[in-house]
């Protein structure tokens, strides 16, 4: 027998055997991958029910006009300062808006809008001095080492929302493309629009065919240079406001940047995202940390600590599959300062 024919049937006997071997390998992995003591399980969140125990009023709840409650985070307890991720408000954020802190103990207090920081998304909020809580100390970036743990804070919840490893320490995140959706042609009067694209950030804000826009908030606009400009100052998830002429009438369009198409049917992109959902606004951040907790981008806007119960920073966005960004502490209280001023 020819050593190609030994080897032929050696290879099928071999075949044969792991096959038969198929069944009980099967049942052994379903009995160690027990779900509940996985990366994102109960069992490894009851290890660190320790840490939230150490940063109790930390995660609070923030509501925008008595319509939607996100996570957020108190960062100074003394001047009733909060954040969160302004893209989750899910509108346009003035000091028109009437906002409610969910602050520990089941307390809803009322909160007045204090300042935008566009280039990382987050909003500050000042709210009714709380009672006196005593917040755990800050921890820097200079202080963090990639590799340690994270733990990601829920309001009201005794288990960690999400536990992750730090995985990079504070870098810019460049900005990707905004996509609004209209087309439009110069004329006398200002820049008339010409389409406006289906399931785009400018028809969901009301902008038609023949509406004439003449500027943003006060910036005038009678170029399609101008106007493209202005687009690529924005994230996706950003705001911004149009104002524009209908029939005679002056309007004013509040528009939300949308994802642009190209970026959808970006291969890298999408495989970056399978398995997860991502946060509409998860690029152009001055500096973030990057942590691989699982968090759905509903989640952002609360704390993460150190296992210390040290404030690290405010989970900002979900980028990816495995990408978690939290913007730093430091670089928080800094424009904290900046807006008090």
């Amino acid at each position: 027998m020819s050593d190609r024919v030994m080897l032929r049937d050696f290879s099928f006997a071999v075949l044969i055997m792991a096959m038969c071997l198929i069944p009980n390998s099967v049942v052994l992995a379903e009995e160690a991958l027990d779900s509940s003591y996985s990366r994102h399980g109960e069992q490894l969140k009851l290890a660190f029910r320790d840490v939230v125990a150490q940063a109790p009023h930390l995660a609070i709840e923030i509501e925008i006009n008595e319509s939607i409650a996100i996570p957020g985070t108190l960062i100074d307890a003394k001047r009733g300062i909060c954040v969160t991720k302004a893209s989750s408000l899910e509108e346009y954020v003035s000091e028109a808006d009437m906002f409610r802190c969910h602050l520990p103990g089941d307390r809803w207090v009322a909160a007045n809008f204090l300042g935008y920081d566009k280039a990382q998304d987050m909003i500050f909020i000042s709210c009714k001095r709380p009672s006196k809580l005593n917040l755990p100390e800050v921890k820097t970036a200079e202080e963090l080492q990639a590799g340690q743990w994270v733990v990601s804070l829920k309001y009201a919840e005794e288990l960690p929302m999400g536990i992750g490893v730090l995985g990079a320490l504070p870098r810019e995140i460049l900005s990707s493309e905004g996509y609004v959706g209209l087309t439009v042609d110069q004329s006398e009067e200002g820049l008339m629009v010409k389409d406006v694209y289906a399931n785009s950030g400018a028809s969901r804000a009301g902008l038609k065919s023949g509406d004439i826009i003449l500027s943003e908030a006060n910036k005038p606009l009678q170029k399609r240079n101008r106007l493209s400009k202005l687009f690529a100052e924005y994230e996706p998830g950003d705001w911004f406001t149009l104002n524009a002429l209908r029939d005679g009438e002056l309007m004013s369009f509040d528009v939300r940047v949308g994802t642009s198409w190209d970026s959808v049917i970006d291969r890298q992109a999408m495989m970056n995202r399978f398995g997860s959902d991502v946060s509409a606004r998860r690029s152009g951040f001055r500096s973030v940390l990057q942590h691989d907790t699982l968090l759905h981008p509903d989640h952002c806007g609360g704390p993460i600590v150190n296992l210390e119960g040290e404030l690290v920073g405010i989970n900002i966005a979900r980028a990816g599959r495995t990408d978690t960004l939290a913007v730093p502490i430091e670089d928080v209280l800094a424009k904290m300062k900046e807006l008090l001023e």
